[in-house]
């Protein structure tokens, strides 16, 4: 036993050794889209980049909307800005969905399972997965409408070492926030839900049941990460 601790503490001494003798890297803001004009950074962006999309989507002004924020960083300003230009919030949204309805989906499919039993639990799971991802693809590929653009931002920061400030490297980082009434998606996902599977189809129920809880304000998030 006293062997494993000084082993434990010699693992532990090493790890810390190795944290202390390794880069100490900051981020240095050089520009961004309002220095020229003294315009401060808005504070969906400064939320978003500390806490992430959740955080932002929980601020007041947000509260009943589902926000989809776009990302891009290179080291090419022009390749940046025109990406952020053109960034379209569809794709992100069915990036979403797919995330979000796989898991309720498979928060449904374990219950029925367990309820159906230990021998018939990999053979009803093996029956939905196949018909959850074809719901799923059919949800991904439909147009929403009623996204809104509400702003768009871009930093450029530099990363280098403070043991050494002359190695550094400088990038450009572009978000654009769009906004989509949580109503307003949850119905449209809803209405194409209720016609995805057939009433003879093995996820029939599972599925009216998640559309009847979209429908039902704050019953579903789509937005959950």
């Amino acid at each position: 036993m006293k062997i494993a601790k000084y082993l434990l503490a010699a693992l532990v001494i090493l790890m810390i050794a190795a944290c202390a003798s390794g880069p100490r890297v900051t981020v240095q803001i050089l520009e961004e889209k309002g220095t020229i004009n003294g315009i401060a950074q808005p504070d969906w962006v400064r939320t978003y980049v500390q806490y992430g999309v959740t955080r932002l989507q929980a601020q007041s002004e947000f509260r009943d909307m589902y926000c989809i924020v776009g990302e891009e960083t290179g080291t090419n300003r022009q390749f940046v800005l025109a990406w952020a230009d053109n960034f379209s919030a569809q794709q992100r949204i069915g990036a979403m969905l797919r995330t979000t309805i796989a898991s309720e989906y498979n928060a449904r499919v374990q219950g029925a399972s367990q309820s159906a039993g230990i021998t018939g639990a990999a053979g009803m799971e093996s029956t939905y997965s196949q018909e959850i991802e074809s719901v799923i693809n059919t949800i991904v590929n439909v147009s929403y409408s009623g996204a809104l653009r509400v702003g768009d931002w871009w930093i450029l920061s530099r990363r280098y070492d403070l043991d050494d400030p002359e190695i550094y490297t400088d990038s450009y980082t572009a978000y654009v926030l769009y906004t989509i009434p949580k109503a307003e998606l949850n119905r449209q996902v809803a209405r194409v839900l209720e016609t995805s599977v057939s009433m003879d189809s093995a996820l029939y129920e599972v599925t009216i049941e998640l559309a009847r809880q979209l429908l039902l304000d704050g019953a579903v998030d789509l937005g959950a990460e």
